[in-house]
């Protein structure tokens, strides 16, 4: 178990154990640096605990057959999330390189997407899914053509494939909630807990879980004071300390590293078939997908200078972009950037990093709203300009 969680050594020892003398706790926060695992730890910690054997990845159990491919139906996502760079790095990868591996691949970064439109999560709420409906059915039955064991389809017919399934998925990221994760979406997911009985485990993953709204935080307290007997509740976190200190002490934090240059680097030569020193880091490989699709931090970071001297904020529309993981910080770099050139964008280049660095630090200490910094920033900027 947990062959797909490298260089995260000490952890998967430990939750080895815990799964195989059956005491892992009802709750869990998984906290670390982005692309650290976080999320696989989450869904490999689910299929471990579900299997009836030994928990391989390779492992023919029922259990274990739903998991892979994020099929199992007592396992449920929720929580803001950048999901296009997956899906754009896994289609590119197995149109060039295919195989079983990059198959899975693609198949669980949509999957990831399409958990989070389970009828249960929405009951209610189906109106809001009403611009969705065409678009879910069209990415449901696209994947389906990528399911084993159907053999991979030939380079022609991923040519023709794999564009729909990236448009389909651009389409369902637009309906997603902006706001972190709902109360409604959290107070659905206790009653489930509370009133569905099975032999099976069950399993609720909660990524960005400090993005949550404080109603929702509320909820999620009582239903993590006494959780039913067999339910696991797993919260996904790149900053322990936005946590609330209430939450933190109903749950069990463990944590990922921030693995090392040299691990990174074989990680993207391995996985993805990246040239040593190509790219930094995972962080920097997957942003470049979202850059592509975004048209760019620097283009952003551009707009956010030239934009200085008008009267009309210039993001108002971006809100959502922010709070993915990766975007504000990949932004606030792409500010940094230019201050150190010929001709900086602003009269006061040493001031303005540290307006940058206050922004970043006040996001980390205090989860502030990312779009609402960015807006102080903005104006911030204009008073040393």
């Amino acid at each position: 178990m947990y062959d797909n969680l490298l260089f995260q050594n000490r952890l998967t020892s430990l939750l080895t154990q815990e799964v195989q003398t059956a005491s892992f706790p009802p709750g869990v926060l998984f906290h670390g640096p982005a692309r650290s695992g976080k999320l696989t730890v989450a869904l490999e910690t689910a299929r471990a605990l579900s299997c009836d054997k030994t928990a391989e990845w390779s492992c023919s159990c029922p259990a274990c057959r739903l998991h892979r491919t994020l099929d199992y139906p007592d396992l449920f996502l929720t929580g803001n999330k950048n999901f296009l760079p997956e899906i754009l790095a896994g289609s590119q990868l197995l149109l060039t390189r295919p195989s079983e591996a990059r198959r899975f691949f693609l198949i669980r970064a949509v999957k990831k997407l399409l958990k989070r439109f389970d009828p249960l999560l929405w009951e209610g709420d189906e109106a809001k899914l009403k611009s969705a409906w065409n678009h879910l059915e069209a990415l449901n039955d696209l994947l389906e053509t990528l399911y084993p064991p159907t053999p991979i389809p030939e380079a022609a017919q991923l040519e023709l494939l794999l564009p729909k399934i990236e448009t389909a998925s651009q389409a369902l990221v637009k309906v997603l909630p902006g706001s972190g994760i709902p109360i409604q979406q959290v107070r659905r997911l206790s009653a489930w807990a509370r009133g569905t009985s099975t032999q099976k485990a069950k399993f609720v993953i909660l990524e960005n879980a400090d993005k949550m709204q404080e109603s929702a935080r509320n909820a999620l307290l009582k239903i993590l004071e006494e959780p039913p007997k067999g339910t696991y509740f797993m919260l996904l976190t790149s900053q322990k300390g936005a946590i609330l200190p209430t939450i933190l002490s109903r749950v069990r934090a463990l944590s990922l590293v921030e693995r090392t240059s040299a691990e990174q680097q074989q990680l993207l030569s391995t996985l993805f078939h990246v040239p040593t020193g190509e790219v930094p880091d995972l962080v920097s490989y997957f942003q470049a997908f979202e850059t592509d699709k975004q048209g760019g931090f620097e283009a952003l970071a551009e707009t956010f200078y030239t934009s200085l001297t008008s009267p009309v904020y210039p993001f108002d529309e971006q809100a959502k972009f922010w709070a993915e993981e990766d975007n504000f910080t990949a932004f606030l770099q792409a500010l940094v950037k230019p201050l150190a050139s010929a001709q900086p964008p602003v009269r006061e280049p040493d001031r303005m990093f540290r307006l940058i660095q206050e922004t970043s630090t006040r996001r980390d200490q205090f989860n502030l709203s990312a779009s609402l910094l960015i807006e102080t920033l903005f104006y911030r900027t204009r008073q040393i300009q």
